[in-house]
């Protein structure tokens, strides 16, 4: 090319020499072009990559989670269980099942809540691959766990809030605490003091309902879990099944 616009220039041929210029610039330009093609081919390749890198990971923390969850849910069934037969007692009116009441009443003064922790997913969802993944099915996945996540915290907050609010409370002015600990809470209490009015509790309308707000708590709590277990299962699948079609 430099040969020909030398030639060009001394024989004074202007336009021919002009398209071969403008020849030169459109092969630059298409250089250019396709240099960034393959750059940015070659970096959607390394990201595509190191997503796939991630879902390993993040089937890790699923797997782990999950039996966390799932033995949640078993805690929370031995609640609702306790505290439907605590109802199930008081509505009774029978005195000789007060000695029973006293097992019982234990799983009313409880906040127990459940901490999940997905540190690489969170990774992951900060350095914004969720917008860069191909598949929509691990793509609604991650974001229902996002939804997940946040309705948990909402629930650990009521749970939270209803024991600090009205059951400790009541508790406090109505009964004995010692007498009615679950057996995992009797070695760190002292027991003795004056003693708790059982048959006056037959009668409490504000036990009944606050035994009965628990139990719906519960029971709501349990069937959220329930099916965040089936949400990370599903997940787990849909990366599974991502990482065997990349193989």
């Amino acid at each position: 090319f430099r040969h020909i616009r030398q030639r060009m220039i001394k024989e004074n041929r202007v336009s021919r020499y002009m398209l071969y210029a403008f020849g030169e610039i459109v092969l630059v330009v298409i250089g250019i072009l396709l240099a960034l093609q393959i750059n940015d081919w070659n970096s959607a390749r390394i990201t595509q990559k190191n997503i796939r890198n991630y879902y390993g990971r993040i089937q890790v923390e699923l797997q782990s989670e999950k039996l966390t969850l799932a033995r949640f849910c078993e805690k929370l069934d031995f609640l609702a269980a306790m505290n439907q037969r605590t109802l199930n007692i008081l509505n009774s009116q029978n005195r000789d099942s007060i000695p029973a009441l006293r097992k019982t009443l234990g799983a009313l003064g409880t906040a127990w809540t459940v901490d999940l922790e997905f540190p690489v997913t969170q990774e992951f969802l900060n350095q914004g691959y969720l917008s860069k993944i191909d598949n929509d099915s691990i793509k609604i996945g991650l974001k229902n766990l996002v939804a997940m996540l946040q309705d948990q915290e909402k629930m650990g907050e009521y749970t939270l809030m209803q024991y600090n609010n009205t059951i400790e409370p009541f508790i406090n002015s109505n009964i004995n605490y010692s007498e009615i600990a679950l057996a995992r809470y009797q070695k760190h209490i002292t027991q003795g003091g004056p003693q708790t009015n059982f048959d006056a509790l037959f009668g409490n309308l504000e036990l009944w309902n606050i035994v009965t707000f628990k139990l719906e708590g519960l029971n709501i709590d349990k069937q959220s879990n329930e099916r965040y277990v089936h949400a990370l299962e599903w997940l787990d699948r849909q990366l599974r099944l991502e990482l065997e079609r990349a193989e």
